[in-house]
């Protein structure tokens, strides 16, 4: 599913790396750096976890938009956000509003070997993601541990690892 795209695509797909962000992950809430997300089940659980990994993505693109000028945004390659607890996507393309909200994307490329085949794909939990936007840790220690996992060929990864580390604390652009 893609947030950032308003419930266009469904991709129905994970990601080989998704395993080691879960236990990056389990090993953070069992550290206390970050909080267990609600496991309710109902009839309504199912929408409910994905509404809230919407608005954890929506938090995530306005903190990278904050931190970043236009021309920056637009230097970015385009990538993907897999939230792993219920296979929630979001797709990033960068114009000079911001992320652009009516793309639709195709479905990533999650096994690709060759680089010009892959997509740019950053892995992470929700519980993560939501922990490092309060401050709980910063981004090179989220990468460091697995909490977040970018997965790019060389130059976009670098170009994504930069981009998150540059929003780990947001200041306005003018």
């Amino acid at each position: 599913m893609c947030a950032i795209c308003e419930f266009k695509i469904e991709f129905s797909i994970g990601h080989p790396l998704a395993l080691s962000a879960a236990v990056a992950t389990r090993k953070a809430i069992e550290a206390g750096l970050v909080d267990e997300i609600d496991a309710d089940d109902g009839a309504l659980a199912a929408a409910r976890k994905r509404l809230s990994a919407v608005d954890a993505l929506n938090l995530l693109q306005a903190r990278i938009e904050t931190g970043h000028a236009a021309d920056d945004l637009l230097a970015l390659p385009d990538f993907y956000v897999l939230l792993i607890e219920n296979d929630t996507w979001g797709f990033f393309h960068a114009t000079t509003e911001g992320f652009d909200p009516d793309i639709v994307p195709e479905m990533p490329d999650v096994t690709a070997s060759e680089d010009l085949k892959r997509s740019n794909i950053v892995v992470t939990s929700e519980a993560a993601l939501r922990a490092w936007l309060a401050g709980r840790f910063d981004m090179s220690y989220a990468l460091d541990t697995s909490l977040f996992i970018v997965d790019a060929p060389a130059a976009s990864a670098t170009s994504l690892t930069r981009m998150l580390t540059r929003a780990d604390t947001p200041v306005p652009v003018a």
